[in-house]
């Protein structure tokens, strides 16, 4: 977590007012305050979003994989009483 912590912090600092020796590493181009704002904006809602998704749509995600694989399973080919898989290509 810190080191998540400390690199979120290095690129906010890179973002909105980045050293002259950072700048001619990187080959950063000059933006203009307010894209700078909104891609800090845009940042911030993938990062709440990210968390969000973590925290509650992986479990609902995982729930219907469940179902949707329990349906499958539902579904075998049976002949003459005996459960089969089909192999591609038709091995005969």
């Amino acid at each position: 977590m810190c080191s998540m912590a400390t690199l979120s912090l290095f690129s906010i600092l890179v973002l909105m007012s980045p050293p002259q020796p950072i700048v001619v590493v990187l080959e950063l181009m000059p933006l203009p305050t307010s894209a700078r704002r909104t891609l800090l904006l845009v940042a911030a809602i993938n990062v709440v979003s990210s968390v969000v998704f973590e925290k509650w749509g992986s479990g609902v995600v995982a729930r219907i994989v469940g179902r949707l694989s329990l349906l499958r399973k539902g579904r075998r080919r049976v002949r003459d009483g005996k459960a089969y898989k089909a192999v591609e290509g038709g091995m005969r």
